[in-house]
């Protein structure tokens, strides 16, 4: 496992809450399994999950060039030929973001777009021609159930006699936040890997103990499986995301590195992560030593020039935590020509 190398998210060893989701997401037998749990089964019947494909996530264009969705799926068709295929766009949210159906709607529009000028290339648009079906699902977890609509029309203002002829996008809601630990949605037999995912994602918010036990348990489930380069890879995933977010690791680095190691992940990783946390905290510490030097030397030569500091200068000083900006005040301090010019570039 040890040769073996990260992606690129995880190189950085740290994982915010959408890197995360996208790393796990990203793994075919994670994605297969989310769909079968939101999708009806009539349409799980009439799909091939195992041509199932992780989507380019980029939907930009030249008005919105930086547009993204978290994960989008493609999926053929059964009993279709040519291009045909279903597409399920996920958005994640880790907090409440009450506009999540109008982001949702861009992404659907542009999936739609991209496939019907495709398709224009290809010849293919006529009066059979039909738009692919795209499903926009909604994973929040988080301190509180979901909060935002999930049904498009709802964000317009309500003018009587309209109601049927708004945009009905309705989003499939996966609200882990309104979700019972036990509850056996998150379990899927066949890919144990999900309840890890989707628990360490209902938990992270949590700060009493019993976290780590919970997860503790969830976590060895995996143990047989460790030798899967895909399992090893979610549960590396899965450290660096807790240890980079549970504030209960944070305190107690033991509550759940011993099972890591256990099940999967080999000492040197741990380590490793340890000496990250202690050499961040070592160079704050030193950066801090180093401004609080420079800070007192600018300080030092305003006052052999100009006798006396006034105070909201030596506060607003004190308050640099850079020591290259430091520098350069301090020379500023050497040559301006007097008090009233230094604080006009502060």
């Amino acid at each position: 496992m040890d040769n073996e190398k990260p992606s690129a998210i995880l190189e950085s060893l740290t994982l915010t809450h959408d890197g995360y989701f996208r790393e796990t997401f990203q793994v075919l037998r994670i994605a297969r399994a989310i769909l079968r749990k939101a999708l009806p089964a009539e349409t799980i019947a009439c799909i091939d999950l195992e041509g199932l494909t992780v989507d380019e996530r980029s939907l930009g264009d030249d008005m919105f060039k930086d547009t993204a969705a978290d994960v989008i799926y493609r999926v053929p068709i059964k009993q279709t030929t040519g291009h045909v295929n279903f597409f399920a766009v996920i958005e994640h949210k880790s907090f409440q973001d009450l506009l999540t159906i109008f982001q949702l709607w861009g992404y659907v529009f542009r999936i739609c777009l991209r496939e019907l000028r495709a398709a224009e290339k290809r010849g293919e648009v006529d009066a059979d021609y039909r738009l692919p079906p795209v499903v926009a699902i909604i994973i929040h977890h988080g301190d509180t159930k979901f909060q935002g609509v999930t049904e498009l029309a709802e964000l317009f203002f309500p003018l009587p006699g309209l109601e049927q002829y708004l945009p009905k996008l309705r989003v499939i809601l996966f609200d882990l936040s309104a979700i019972a630990d036990d509850d056996p949605i998150l379990n899927d037999p066949d890919v144990p890997e999900l309840k890890v995912v989707l628990m360490v994602l209902k938990t992270i918010f949590r700060y009493e103990g019993e976290v780590a036990l919970t997860l503790g348990d969830v976590l060895r489930e995996l143990k047989p499986y460790s030798d899967d380069s895909e399992t090893r890879r979610i549960i590396r995933a899965t450290w660096y995301y807790l240890a980079s977010n549970a504030r209960y690791l944070r305190e107690d680095p033991a509550a759940l590195s011993g099972i890591f190691r256990e099940v999967i992940i080999g000492e040197n990783d741990m380590r490793t992560l340890v000496e990250v946390w202690k050499a961040e905290g070592e160079a704050r510490g030193i950066a801090k030593g180093k401004a609080e030097g420079k800070a007192e030397t600018v300080l030092a030569v305003l006052r052999a020039r100009f006798k006396r500091v006034p105070r909201e200068v030596e506060k607003t000083i004190l308050a640099i935590s850079d020591p290259i900006a430091l520098e350069s005040w301090a020379v500023h301090a050497a040559t301006c020509q007097s008090m009233d010019e230094f604080k006009e570039g502060l």
